[in-house]
């Protein structure tokens, strides 16, 4: 893998239609497949890759798609100018990295990509996608982290969330069943509890659950549900 510094020659193979950026805001957007997810300012989703190594404590990101045929069909987010945060982004997340001529955007210390084949403001066509020796993840505005403990979320799931969602996730009261529900999904409505966002009749509930979980947690969480409860 390459650092961001050293990333120039993989750049310059991005397919035309995502050239390099004067400037760049990132807004977001909501489906109901998927929750709320980040978008360039064109309105099309932008992507982390599993592979590629997060920035973090003042380390900073590794690429890994930096062949010609991954560059082609998932070109990272470049601009010579300036990122900024869109309404709902969040401006403290957001970054970049490269030199002088030519930077890539990350957010939350993960750098970004497009998808060659999503269209302009469409459904996200990249979530789970496997290929280039990774998976292709959409980011959320407040929690991006990979889940790394799913079996370990069970306790999470069994103290935090059962009593109401009930034991098997088929949902109880007013309380919806978790099946069927993509990790993105799940992550995405975690993270917007977790800010204070009122979503619904249980919201007063469920800040005060979502505010004890850590990125992590969540991340763990939404992949145990979306394994679990199908």
């Amino acid at each position: 893998m390459k650092t961001l510094t050293s990333f120039a020659a993989a750049l310059a193979l991005a397919a035309p239609a995502f050239a390099q950026d004067d400037a760049l805001t990132l807004e977001v957007a909501e489906s109901t497949e998927f929750g709320h997810y980040l978008t360039d300012g064109a309105g099309r989703p932008v992507y982390a890759f599993t592979t590629d190594l997060r920035a973090s404590d003042g380390e900073g990101a590794q690429l890994s798609c930096t062949d010609a045929d991954c560059v082609e069909a998932w070109p990272p987010v470049t601009i010579a100018g300036t990122a900024e945060a869109g309404a709902g982004a969040d401006a403290d997340r957001l970054g970049t990295a490269g030199d002088a001529t030519q930077q890539i955007v990350t957010y939350d210390g993960w750098p970004l990509y497009r998808f060659a084949s999503d269209a302009e403001a469409g459904e996200p066509q990249g979530y789970g996608v496997a290929a280039f020796g990774g998976e292709w993840r959409l980011l959320t505005p407040a929690a991006n982290a990979l889940a790394t403990d799913v079996a370990g979320a069970e306790t999470i799931y069994a103290n935090a969330c059962a009593q109401c969602h009930g034991p098997g996730g088929q949902g109880m009261a007013s309380f919806p069943s978790l099946a069927g529900n993509n990790p993105h999904y799940i992550a995405s409505r975690l993270g917007q509890y977790r800010a204070g966002e009122a979503i619904g009749s249980n919201s007063a509930l469920m800040r005060p659950v979502a505010a004890a979980l850590s990125d992590d947690d969540i991340a763990n969480l939404a992949a145990f549900i979306a394994t679990n409860f199908e």
